[in-house]
């Protein structure tokens, strides 16, 4: 059965949420990142920034050239070139999403935790990103923040990456989950620490953040976000990807965003 698709503008959705509020225990806001607090996708940026400028260390070389030839890909001399080939796969659909999204996690193998944030700063600022943020958020943050609502991001993107987008919205990094690569004596190591927070493992992460805090409102932008927009007492959409769009008249409760919001 077909529902109605409930638009709303950033104060009307304010205006809900604050109707929503509990007296009982803290209430908290849940925000994927990439698509859904900007524009564009950064840990794409940081990886295809990484590649094109030769920044992939051999530390990555086996892991990646196991991933090539367990799918049939062929490798480089250049490790950064096929990488490069699995993203380009990943496109094209011949690469799982899953899976690259960890391998542009740890591919970073080699790197100091500082190397790492020099990385992606350079990578973000050509970039653009402090240009990117989807303003009609800013109303809603805004409202958490003076309300004291904890807010938190639950992303797939690197934790590097993610934690310096996020600071540009004014996140902390104790309040960001996100695809987290093993660390070895401060060094990336080139496999995952934990589970990627990806599908359903986006609700585990967040509520291992938010513990028993009410988990009022959840925003997101893709399919793979549905779970989390489920799982929050109020689900939100923001520019919403054609494949969360088409299944928006499914779920009943979940809202669409305004995205014609202009700041003063």
């Amino acid at each position: 059965m077909s529902l109605p698709i409930v638009s709303v503008s950033p104060e009307e959705l304010v205006r809900e949420l604050e109707s929503r509020l509990r007296a009982d225990r803290p209430s908290a806001l849940a925000f994927d990142a990439d698509g859904t607090l900007w524009s564009g996708d950064v840990g794409d940026d940081v990886f295809r920034f990484a590649v094109e400028h030769g920044r992939l260390r051999e530390a990555a070389r086996a892991e990646i050239e196991h991933q090539a030839r367990s799918r049939g890909f062929e490798c480089f001399a250049d490790v950064n070139a096929t990488a490069k080939q699995l993203f380009d796969a990943y496109l094209a659909g011949r690469y799982p999403e899953r899976e690259i999204c960890e391998l542009m996690t740890w591919c970073f193998a080699g790197h100091t935790l500082p190397e790492m944030a020099d990385l992606v700063r350079e990578a973000l600022a050509a970039a653009r990103h402090a240009q990117r943020l989807n303003e009609e958020l800013r109303p809603i943050l805004d409202f958490a923040r003076k309300s004291e609502l904890r807010t938190i991001v639950v992303s797939a993107s690197p934790r590097a990456t993610v934690e310096l987008a996020a600071s540009a919205w004014g996140f902390a990094a104790e309040d960001i989950a996100a695809a987290t690569p093993r660390i070895v004596a401060g060094v990336i190591a080139p496999a995952m620490a934990g589970p990627l927070p990806y599908g359903a493992c986006k609700c585990v992460a967040g509520r291992a953040l938010l513990g028993t805090a009410h988990w009022l409102g959840a925003f997101g932008d893709n399919v793979f976000d549905l779970e989390m927009l489920l799982e929050a007492e109020l689900g939100v959409a923001v520019r919403p990807k054609p494949a969360l769009r088409a299944r928006l008249a499914e779920i009943p409760g979940v809202r669409l965003l305004d995205a014609n919001f202009q700041s003063s």
